[in-house]
């Protein structure tokens, strides 16, 4: 998409033929397209890494469970 704009920028600079409007609507509609795309995934790798943080979350708590275990067992042990 922005290849294309900066062809026909650089187009319009060396005095190539003007934009007529159909090619300007096509132009607009298809940054509109992208920006929307843009949009879509930036909420999908948001979402991603919301749920990765919870996974995360998750998985220090269990560690911490553990490690706790451990040491009761440990403490446990050593009374003996």
């Amino acid at each position: 998409m922005l290849e294309d704009i900066e062809t026909r920028l650089e187009e319009l600079r060396s005095g190539g033929r003007p934009v007529d409007r159909q090619e300007l609507e096509a132009l607009y509609t298809s940054g509109c397209a992208e920006i929307l795309e843009l949009e879509a995934d930036s909420l999908r790798i948001k979402r991603q890494l919301t749920e990765l943080r919870e996974r995360l979350r998750h998985i220090r708590a269990a560690i911490e469970f553990l490690q706790d275990e451990q040491a009761a067992g440990d403490s446990a042990h050593q009374r003996r």
